[in-house]
């Protein structure tokens, strides 16, 4: 069972990725930023899945998810750096044109930073027997 649920999340996440690529090209950066945030969370989620058959407790601190599965200093920072943009902190102020104000050209980052989260977990999950 944690195998198929890990390969579900994994794939949910490559598809949100694809979403987020997208919703830049749109010009709806805040959505691409929150995006990035769940596809990472999801990524890190399908990791700890198959190491523990179960879900992560999880509070929105993708770092403290990321050091939970191992993850190396670099995917660390990476995020640590997509953690503000759960919609529950990041919006709590501001509206959706002034969050895409405040993603602004960030988005490219993120979309990076994603990717690298992604092909990190790639052969830890699509490599699990």
């Amino acid at each position: 069972m944690s195998l198929d649920e890990a390969l579900g999340m994994y794939a949910e996440a490559a598809q949100d990725l694809s979403s987020a690529g997208l919703a830049q090209a749109a010009g709806n950066l805040y959505n691409c930023a929150d995006l990035c945030n769940q596809v990472a969370e999801k990524v890190l989620q399908a990791v700890y899945v198959l190491r523990h058959d179960a879900r992560a407790p999880y509070d929105h601190d993708l770092r403290a998810l990321g050091a939970l599965v191992g993850a190396p200093p670099d995917v660390l920072a990476d995020l640590d750096a997509l953690t503000p943009y759960h919609p529950e902190a990041f919006l709590a102020h501001r509206t959706v044109a002034e969050a895409d104000d405040a993603v602004g050209e960030r988005a490219s980052e993120l979309l990076a930073m994603t990717r690298g989260v992604l092909r990190w977990a790639r052969p830890i999950v699509l490599g699990a027997q």
